[in-house]
């Protein structure tokens, strides 16, 4: 038996689309992440419309529209209701993400792919899972078991393993090896040495992206004093900033970082205010609150310290609407002295839609005012359109790839204008609004008579069952009758219903007169004639008495308790979501030329790994197979010729698929099972070797005509006459074993052609068997006290088979 593997690339190969992959293990098809951007364009979600209802499971990375924003448009519309796994954090902020969007799209546009009830019967299909716990799938996938790994990069990102008996799939999409405010770094990290994860090491297939390839970025440190120094030149000036921001996932670090300047400066507070815009603003917060524990260390003790509530961010004021950080700011009051400016982090961070694409085209022209990209933007955005302007003014053109990116003081586009298309729904007015009032209300009237006529039909129903004299046997094939009449009736009798509804209401008559239908499945209904309308209601009774409607006598709670039971039951509705009354709007579209006068600066707070340290990382991690995706043409064709360097350690294929390309990538690998005896398994003396045990064995296979999988059963000739020599298992690289040589108090540097020497006596080096096509190692010279001593270290550090 072996096993196979297939990767085809559904969207984000070759480009910095949104991403969505499809891994095919042997019989199961699993995909992997679900991302599209605001636009929700049909070309880029025809590939996943076409395989949604082949798929059996769904893993989600981070709470991003990148990774999950078409999962509530495929689960409502393409039949993607397989289930679905994602971390906790990963669970509850992507969901604030996506209902951010989706209601950012419905105030400027008509929007019908889905609502927020649509996300949220997508997301309850979501299986929450914890760091490090496995998951088998589920039915005769359930070979296949899916654990989730720490990402960094967002709260709750995921690097996912995928492994079934033969290959191990590492699925490490925007990752970060850095640790920063709120976040710890990548499980792909151990320590502090720089050093890959050991559990990670050797997948069969490693899938990764080359977002940032091209790219060397300064330090940690350097760039968050670069962005908070943007910000304070923003505030001199005496303008406005703006930042925009996600609505979940990076936000919390840039908030977390804004909250704890502002704490420490408070010549800021006395001239700017410190505001986060969305429209989820308030659960992003509450739900942070919550997930402290998927957050990094240091937040739980700062927190024991200081005494406070979790990730209380006291100096950010959340805002909702425009309307309302205007009534904070004062922009309406007549003292001028009583408004405050302010930086404003406001979603969403592409600008193509939202608050931060308004407060843009307000801010833009004041000279006075700044806006600070923390990142680049979704590819045609407006984010991005500004980060390549800044780019071309502040990059040297001859700079060297190696040389990271220049960090400088904010550029103002003097001149430069910028198209920006303006959507919004504006109410209806004059004769539009009469229009529209006289057609709402015949639409109301229709429906009413529609659902009085439906109403009589299945009470005739009723009446003749309660009349009916047949015994309790035919009762349970008559109720099914009943339910596939009134069905019967629902579908072909809408003519019917809609030509008596004219007819009412047009004067024509004033009953509900409806045409006898005969037999009909075993039940008569007698013709009916001209009459007022008036049903007799008859008490329905059953072996126990009445029957009643428990919901007529429930007592109404009072307007305060029913708003309290509402956001009990759903805690996942935004604030400003209350039953308003309709109004009449329609869609409005403006292009407009906007002038930037403004500054504008760029400063890399999107905590990603760099291309240098993801290119080391790959190294380390010695992977059989890649694939790499997520990237621009050049960043792919960059990152995929590191990989194919002779001093790469990538054992085979390096590939970068396109949009619907399909790659085999199995490993070739064949395995067999068979079937150990109690008492061949009590004679075989096991060693614990990383997470496997391992021995040598002597048996006889055995085949079984009522069971399809051999035996191997004790061969006691054998055990009595073979010779197996000793065998070394274990780590060789030099590096583990220096630092076992170390902890013995052995003096251990590594000369130029890579050679461990110990004391200055004793020499380690690998040697390459041809032969058996293995590496091992040779322990060189004189024998004397430190040569014995090491020789035993080295042994001590291998298992002995």
């Amino acid at each position: 038996m072996s096993g196979s593997l297939q990767f085809t690339a559904i969207s984000g190969a070759n480009n910095e689309d949104a991403v969505c992959y499809l891994l095919e293990v042997d019989n199961a098809k699993i995909l992997l992440d679900c991302g599209s951007y605001e636009n929700y364009s049909e070309a880029s979600l025809e590939q996943l419309q076409r395989v949604a209802r082949q798929v059996d499971a769904v893993l989600l990375s981070h709470p991003d529209m990148a990774h999950l924003g078409a999962y509530p448009l495929a689960f409502s519309r393409y039949g993607l209701t397989c289930p679905a796994y994602a971390t906790q954090a990963v669970h509850m902020m992507g969901r604030m993400c996506v209902r951010d969007t989706v209601m950012s799209l419905k105030a400027r546009e008509e929007f019908s792919l889905f609502d927020e009830k649509d996300v949220d019967k997508a997301f309850e299909n979501i299986t929450p899972l914890q760091y490090f716990q496995p998951k088998a799938l589920q039915g005769e996938n359930g070979s296949i078991v899916v654990t989730a790994h720490s990402a960094g990069h967002t709260i709750g990102g995921t690097i996912w393993t995928i492994s079934n008996e033969t290959e191990t799939v590492l699925y490490a999409m925007d990752f970060n090896h850095m640790k920063e405010s709120h976040l710890s770094r990548s499980s792909l990290m151990e320590g502090n040495k720089g050093m890959v994860n050991p559990k990670l090491l050797r997948p069969t297939l490693l899938i990764t992206d080359s977002f940032n390839a091209l790219y060397k970025l300064p330090t940690r440190k350097k760039r968050v004093e670069c962005f908070l120094n943007s910000v304070a030149a923003g505030v001199k000036r005496g303008g406005n900033v703006l930042v925009p921001v996600d609505s979940a996932a990076r936000v919390l670090e840039i908030a977390y970082i804004l909250n704890d300047w502002w704490h420490s400066n408070r010549s800021l507070r006395d001239t700017h205010s410190l505001f986060f815009l969305s429209r989820c603003g308030r659960k992003t917060k509450s739900f942070a609150q919550s997930l402290i524990g998927w957050m990094a260390s240091n937040i739980g003790e700062q927190l024991l310290e200081k005494d406070s509530k979790p990730f209380d961010l006291r100096h950010v004021v959340i805002v909702q609407s425009i309307e309302e950080l205007e009534r904070r700011l004062g922009t309406g009051s007549r003292h001028r002295n009583r408004r405050h400016k302010a930086v404003v982090m406001a979603t969403t961070e592409g600008m193509s839609l939202g608050f931060s694409q308004e407060l843009f085209v307000r801010w833009a022209s004041d000279k006075r005012n700044m806006v600070v990209l923390p990142q680049r933007g979704a590819p045609l955005s407006l984010s991005r359109d500004l980060f390549t302007r800044w780019y071309e003014r502040t990059q040297r053109a001859t700079a060297s790839p190696d040389d990271p990116m220049k960090l400088g003081p904010p550029v103002r586009l003097a001149g430069a204008e910028v198209s920006v298309t303006l959507k919004r729904l504006v109410p209806l007015e004059g004769k539009e609004l009469d229009k529209w009032m006289v057609q709402d209300r015949q639409r109301k009237e229709q429906e009413a008579a529609r659902e009085a006529i439906m109403k009589r039909k299945r009470d005739m129903i009723d009446s003749d069952d309660m009349n009916s004299d047949e015994g309790s046997d035919s009762e349970n094939q008559r109720g099914i009758d009943i339910a596939a009449t009134v069905r019967e009736m629902e579908v072909e009798a809408i003519s019917e219903i809609d030509l008596e509804t004219e007819r009412l209401l047009s004067g024509q008559t004033f009953d509900l007169y409806i045409k006898g239908r005969g037999l009909v499945r075993g039940l008569h209904f007698l013709k009916s004639y001209c009459m007022f309308p008036f049903q007799e209601k008859i008490r329905k009774v059953d072996e126990y008495g009445e029957v009643y409607d428990p919901d007529e006598y429930i007592v109404q709670a009072d307007n305060e308790d029913a708003t309290l039971l509402l956001d009990i039951d759903k805690p996942y509705e935004s604030d400003s979501e209350t039953e308003e009354e309709v109004r009449p709007t329609k869609p409005f579209k403006e292009q407009r030329r906007v002038k930037i006068n403004c500054q504008v600066a760029f400063v890399d707070m999107e905590g990603r790994t760099d291309g240098t340290s993801s290119s080391n990382i790959i190294v380390q991690l010695m992977p059989k197979r890649v694939v790499i995706v997520h990237g621009s043409y050049a960043s792919t064709q960059a990152l995929a010729r590191l990989c194919n360097d002779s001093q790469a350690s990538v054992k085979k294929e390096v590939y970068t698929p396109g949009i619907g390309e399909t790659l085999n990538v199995s490993s070739g690998i064949n395995i067999y099972k068979i079937k150990l005896t109690d008492a061949l398994f009590k004679q075989t003396p096991l060693l614990g070797v990383q997470e496997s045990m391992l021995g040598f064995m002597s048996g006889r296979i055995k085949y079984s005509q009522d069971d399809e999988v051999p035996v191997l059963e004790v061969n006691s000739a054998g055990l009595e006459s073979g010779w197996q020599p000793p065998m070394k298992v274990g780590d060789s690289k030099l590096s583990a074993l220096r630092a076992a040589l170390d902890s013995r108090g052995i003096s251990t540097y590594f000369d130029r052609e890579g050679t461990l020497v110990c004391n200055n006596t004793v020499a380690i080096k690998l040697a390459a068997n041809k032969r058996r096509k293995t590496e091992g190692l040779q322990i060189q010279g004189n024998l004397c006290p430190d040569y014995y001593l090491v020789r035993s270290i080295v042994y001590g550090h291998f298992a002995t088979i």
